[in-house]
């Protein structure tokens, strides 16, 4: 019960986390729950969602489609992660998620700013 005392109120920790990735591009998977859970909002240019990106996704039907993080990361780190019966590790997850977006940064960033210059020329 130690861990739990020691914990941050909800309100400090919003707060915390918010101040923390103010003016920061935000790389991860699904990010919109973790976002959800933490009652935070951060501009969609500034966020690098491997659970968004349509190469890391899965085409059902008609539908783009989210993949598993660990399906991306057996894929394209050749590993192993969230090993059925062990315990779900929030930072291996994150890590992986990083490495998954460094391995493709180049060219997301690269689609990106043409997306941009589309959008503009659109306006």
């Amino acid at each position: 019960s130690s861990y739990f005392q020691s914990a941050l109120a909800p309100e400090q920790c919003r707060k915390e986390v918010g101040a923390i990735i103010k003016g920061k591009i935000l790389v991860g998977h699904a990010l919109q729950n973790d976002l959800q859970v933490l009652f935070l909002q951060h501009p969609k240019e500034d966020i690098r969602d491997t659970a968004k990106y349509r190469p890391f996704q899965r085409l059902a039907g008609s539908k783009w489609r989210p993949r598993k993080l660990r399906d991306l990361v057996k894929q394209h780190l050749r590993r192993e992660i969230q090993k059925s019966g062990e315990v779900h590790d929030s930072i291996e997850d994150a890590a992986a998620a990083m490495e998954l977006f460094k391995q493709v940064r180049e060219t997301w960033e690269k689609d990106l700013r043409e997306n941009q210059r589309k959008l503009k020329r659109k306006g």
